[in-house]
């Protein structure tokens, strides 16, 4: 077998077998539960305290059904990446597999997408605490939702405390993070209960302007904008984690599934709960008008209508799990976007020291004082909730369309690999789960869908750096180009739809509603089509099953 070489002479085959040594220093401490309660820590976040009332304003009472829509397309994707997870167990495991599958072209630019995404997290959750302490704490935040300059010190130094943390090693931050997640899930459901005995107004969801007051693409908008698909986007920790399971092939399908099931509940219960809690009397605006929210409603939703429905304890609870909510989620994150950088350096496309273990705590340090920096940086453009919510959704999503292609690419071009979890109608769901993902991206919107790829765009210069300024290896062959130029040809795509497509998601309206979301499928299908010929078995996965690498296990 002819292993090609990379700048620097340094063979694929090496870079692989430095990134097994790497992989078996992880400490593999998590089990099924702290997986799942990974996952459903990145879910129960800073979404549930300000998605309802984004997708509110929206949709009004058709947030409803764009959970519903949000939570069935996020888990066609999660089935499709059970599989994967299953397969090939890794930290840092989505940035993996689409070089795995079509090469290291493509494989650089949806790590290096699903890097912006994770790293700036732990700023919106930092943001998160700090705007709900804003509510009660005069100068945090301005009255548009904006941090303050001394807001975005205080969600700094939050960010650095967990930082710490981490530093620690996975063991203590994964039961840590196991006991918030208790805490962050009892919250939200007793909240359900509560203000639904308290008090429930039915004749909210019907008023002059029915169920679906501003159209079925505002639905569909909320479902990008408002924060809805960036609430289920934690069912990833578990595959991101997953090189540090004790059982991988068994806990991650279970953790990756398991998390969106929980979410899809929770969070609808939380959207009908916040629709007949509104009280029009008691802010002061016309009955049915949900684009109106404001105040309160908005920088601390479910505190407010705890406190006009009388329950003044609960409101102090919530203001409470204010921090502990966006606190665990920008835990779990700094070390999901630690292990994204990673899992970048076990490809080749940063130095070796990058995928250097601390022997002590058994962490990648680098990429964890890296992800902090950079996390800030993100404080300068999107100083709001608001403002960066729809920028990590699109980003994130983008790198969730090579799922459904990798997964039928291996099961051709990788039969042999072991699948402890095998998906079934995977050649349907595939791409139901490759046109889910697009269809969010588009609704993300014009302009963000423009940021998305001047992002990605550069990510590229990133990479030159990396390769002929520090030596990195992972130098891209013809054979690889060819198998990823699909990627960057389908953003331009994403791209010229969104500025054509439909004034509900920002475009310029040559494309109506609903044609616009039937053309982005179609779209996407010749896309996923293309990216399942440029599929092969790549030298990642022959050196893979070479080594027998499959499962990376625990050196005595």
């Amino acid at each position: 077998m002819t292993i090609e070489k990379t700048s620097g002479n340094v063979t694929k085959a090496a870079v692989e077998e430095t990134a097994v040594k790497s992989d078996k220093k992880l400490r593999r401490a998590l089990t099924t539960w702290d997986l799942l309660f990974l996952s459903l820590g990145g879910i129960i976040g800073s979404g549930w305290l300000f998605a309802a009332s984004g997708a509110a304003i929206l949709a009004g009472p058709g947030a409803i059904f764009a959970w519903i829509i949000g939570g069935l397309i996020v888990l066609s994707i999660a089935v499709v990446y059970a599989e994967l997870g299953g397969m090939l167990p890794r930290s840092g495991a989505i940035v993996r597999y689409g070089q795995y599958s079509h090469g290291s072209f493509a494989g650089y630019l949806f790590g290096w997408a699903y890097f912006l995404s994770a790293v700036s997290v732990p700023a919106i959750e930092a943001e998160a605490v700090i705007t709900y302490a804003g509510t009660y704490i005069p100068g945090l935040v301005t009255p548009s939702a904006v941090l303050s300059g001394v807001g975005i010190i205080l969600a700094a130094l939050l960010m650095i405390f967990f930082f710490f943390l981490n530093y620690l090693g996975v063991k203590i931050m994964g039961k840590t993070n196991t006991g918030m997640t208790w805490w962050k899930l009892i919250i939200p459901l007793g909240t359900v209960l509560l203000l639904f005995a308290v008090h429930f107004n039915i004749g909210n969801f019907v008023l002059h302007t029915g169920l679906v007051p501003y159209g079925w693409a505002n639905v569909f908008a909320a479902v990008s904008l408002s924060g809805i698909v960036f609430s289920f986007l934690g069912f990833r920790q578990a595959l991101d984690y997953g090189g540090e399971a004790k059982t991988p092939q068994r806990s991650i399908p279970i953790a990756t599934v398991g998390s969106v099931l929980i979410g899809i509940v929770l969070y609808t219960l939380l959207q009908v709960v916040f629709i007949g809690q509104v009280n029009w009397a008691s802010i002061g605006i016309s009955p049915g008008s949900w684009n109106l929210l404001s105040g309160g409603v908005v920088t601390a939703p479910f505190a407010t209508l705890a406190s006009s429905a009388g329950l003044v304890w609960l409101t102090y609870l919530l203001f409470a799990d204010a921090y502990v909510s966006p606190s665990g989620t920008l835990n779990v994150y700094l070390g999901t976007s630690q292990r994204t950088l990673y899992g970048l350096g076990t490809l080749g496309f940063f130095p070796k020291r990058m995928i250097k273990i601390n022997e002590k705590h058994r962490i990648p340090f680098l990429p964890l004082l890296i992800s902090l920096i950079i996390g800030f940086v993100f404080f300068a453009p999107f100083p709001s909730w608001y403002k960066m919510v729809g920028f990590i959704t699109s980003a994130t999503v983008f790198t969730y369309i090579v799922g459904g292609s990798a997964l039928m690419t291996f099961r051709k071009h990788a039969a042999d690999f072991k699948r402890p979890f095998r998906l079934g109608a995977a050649s349907i769901l595939s791409p139901i789960a490759f046109i889910g993902a697009s269809e969010i991206v588009y609704w993300s919107g014009w302009p963000l869908v423009g940021y998305l790829a001047i992002a990605i765009g550069i990510g590229l210069i990133v990479w030159a750096v990396m390769v002929y300024g520090f030596k990195a290896p992972g130098s891209f062959s013809a054979k690889d180009l060819k198998a990823g130029a699909w990627v960057p040809v389908y953003i331009i795509a994403l791209v010229i739809l969104s500025y054509i497509g439909g004034k509900t998601f920002g475009g310029i309206g040559i494309l109506k509603f609903p044609i616009d979301l039937i053309v982005v499928a179609v779209v996407a299908l010749v896309f996923y089509f293309w990216s399942l010929y440029s599929g092969y078995r790549t030298e990642d996965i022959e050196e893979i099953a070479t080594l027998g690498t499959q499962y990376v296990t625990q050196e005595e």
